[in-house]
């Protein structure tokens, strides 16, 4: 959809303003979803007016989550602490480069405050609800860039992943969200999980999340993580080896199990070998990202210790472990990265993937608060499979696989070598092949005009 609708516009077929027209109708009519929380109509309509018509997105709107910084707008990251915050001085990396290729900035999306839960409301706008059933979550942080795609309110919004938070939405909504290897999308801004948290890429199809993944990958001044444009192979490859992990926590909901074995069952018929594996990740992998995240997290938010209190329940609680934090814990958690990341590693071989549910428990309330029991076991880390892959840097890709029992969206998740991104992009392509998914949520439509 993204290249037809760019070509468009570079054609003279569409007029930017229309496009920009169109998004703003749309964001209007489905208001009672909240993944929208500010709006910039008249200055995307004065860019539209101006626009060249030229770059890969040429006139195409984008929405942008309040946590990536839009230059001269504030971003509140969903606190009471910076409702009324100066206006962003620069750019995030990844706004940047897809204005420079031609989107129109619209307006911004919902989510958690800082990001820190994976459920997306906030003090300062609410809840956000899920355009396959309002009752239920998009998933978090990045839940109203979810829902905005999902119910086709822009064909562009950005998304970024510090735990799970471009794939939990993804999933939670029914569409493809591709977390890169650690590093392939530079940060000229560093964010508050130093080196958890990565822009993203989510769409409903992989040709779309290739289009948009191709324009934000590369290096960004100062980040010393960040991997140059071409050490990423970001080109889909079939692997040659698919590894099935029932969970890296440890249980799964019966109707996410059943969803999984049977898109296991579906890659089998097609040709793929899928041989099961015992988990290379466990709690403690979780226990040790909370560790560091939280620590992090705590860190960043010292200058304002005086207004803690105006945070929210989640992020208080997180601050108050993360004060307890002490350096002998903190780099004991950084020194296992590395045992975690060679176990995932010895089995991430040329052409090898490992698939896990993205999510173990089924879809859970707009409001919060996230699971802690699935299947027959009660564990309150059990929710996510995704933070194993921020802490090892691996690329990590969730599809769709079918419905809960709540007729809500559940995911796959792919993750592949570090730096061979294209290996889990490749099996979603032939994911989306064999068995493709609905473009939007139902009662919705994909964006066009």
């Amino acid at each position: 959809m993204l290249s037809e609708l760019a070509a468009q516009v570079r054609s003279g077929a569409i007029d930017p303003v229309d496009l920009v027209n169109e998004s703003l109708r749309r964001i209007e009519a489905a208001k009672e979803l909240n993944a929208v929380v500010a709006i910039y109509a008249e200055e995307a309509l004065e860019v539209a007016r101006h626009h060249s018509r030229q770059g890969a997105l040429a006139g195409l709107p984008l929405l942008v989550k309040d946590m990536a910084r839009v230059k001269g707008h504030v971003t509140t990251a969903g606190s009471r602490l910076y409702v009324d915050a100066a206006p962003d001085e620069v750019d995030d990396t990844v706004v940047e480069r897809l204005r420079a290729a031609g989107a129109i900035v619209v307006g911004r999306t919902n989510s958690p405050e800082f990001g820190a839960t994976a459920y997306t409301s906030n003090p300062v706008f609410g809840a956000t609800r899920n355009p396959w059933n309002p009752e239920k979550s998009p998933g978090g942080s990045s839940g109203g860039s979810a829902a905005a795609l999902a119910a086709g309110l822009s064909p562009l919004a950005t998304t970024s992943d510090g735990g799970g938070s471009v794939r939990g939405p993804a999933a939670a909504v029914g569409l493809v969200g591709y977390k890169p290897t650690m590093g392939a999308i530079g940060r000229n801004v560093l964010p508050r999980w130093i080196e958890f948290s990565t822009q993203g890429t989510t769409s409903a199809t992989v040709a779309d999340v290739l289009t948009e993944a191709s324009i934000t990958l590369g290096e960004a001044r100062g980040d010393f993580l960040s991997v140059p444009r071409d050490g990423i192979h970001l080109s889909p490859v079939l692997p040659a080896r698919v590894l099935a992990c029932r969970t890296f926590r440890t249980d799964v909901d019966p109707d996410i199990e059943a969803n999984f074995e049977h898109t296991l069952s579906t890659l089998a018929a097609s040709g793929v070998a899928v041989e099961r594996i015992d988990s290379p990740s466990d709690n403690d992998t979780i226990w040790n990202w909370f560790v560091i995240s939280t620590a992090e997290l705590t860190q960043s938010l010292r200058h304002e210790e005086h207004r803690w209190d105006q945070l929210s329940d989640y992020v208080q609680a997180q601050i108050k472990f993360g004060s307890t934090v002490t350096i002998d814990q903190y780099i004991a958690a950084q020194r296992k990265r590395h045992e975690v990341s060679a176990r995932f590693d010895d089995l991430l071989t040329p052409g090898t993937v490992i698939v896990t549910p993205t999510a173990n428990a089924r879809s859970w309330p707009a409001e919060g608060p996230l699971p802690t029991r699935a299947g027959n076991t009660d564990d309150p880390m059990i929710t996510l499979n995704t933070p194993d892959n921020n802490f090892t840097g691996h690329p990590a890709v969730s599809v769709p696989m079918g419905l809960d029992d709540n007729g809500v969206p559940c995911g796959i998740q792919v993750v592949a070598p570090r730096f061979q991104d294209g290996l889990a992009l490749g099996l979603a392509a032939h994911l989306e092949k064999i068995q493709p998914w609905a473009l939007t949520a139902p009662g919705y439509t994909s964006f066009s005009l």
